[in-house]
């Protein structure tokens, strides 16, 4: 699998991926409900691009193509130091491309001086970043439609909890 760079032109098809593999965690740690809540069924529109554009504004992010030209993952890490997505396609899992994906954008931030990072991971996703040299700080929960949803807030380089938030 090669890792690229994420264009714009991607994002519908990132967008798909991450309901996509979100849904594949049903039955595990989470819920269907709770699934549901944090990927709805919903299509690429306008509002959704324009959140993506928000969130993506300067970040540096990556994906993975299969040989094949699937989308296999993608990623991006926000300026501030924040991993804001990290998503394989279920049937690209377990052969370490999350990881792949985190010290490519790792290096890419480091590049630019920015050490300090930090996480909000899944179940899915913290085994992930504790192989990448994270640190648990603390359980936490979210409200996605009145859902609770479980997840980690990990840390590295440093961040600490109220110090780097813009």
């Amino acid at each position: 699998m090669l890792l690229e760079a994420l264009s714009e032109a991607d994002w519908p098809a990132c967008h798909a991926l991450f309901r996509e593999s979100v849904l594949a965690l049903a039955g595990g740690a989470y819920s269907r409900e709770q699934c549901e809540a944090w990927a709805p069924a919903r299509p690429w529109d306008g509002e959704l691009e324009q959140g993506w554009r928000e969130r993506l504004g300067g970040a540096w992010a990556c994906k993975a193509v299969a040989g094949d030209g699937r989308l296999a993952g993608f990623a991006w890490l926000a300026r501030d130091g924040e991993f804001d997505m990290l998503f394989v396609a279920p049937w690209a899992g377990r052969q370490g491309l999350a990881g792949r994906m985190v010290m490519e954008l790792e290096a890419r931030a480091a590049k630019e001086g920015v050490r300090a990072l930090h996480a909000w991971a899944s179940h899915a996703s913290r085994p992930v970043f504790e192989r990448a040299g994270y640190r648990l700080l603390r359980a936490n929960q979210i409200a996605r439609g009145g859902v609770s949803i479980d997840n980690w807030l990990l840390a590295k380089g440093g961040w600490k909890e109220g110090e780097h938030e813009s």
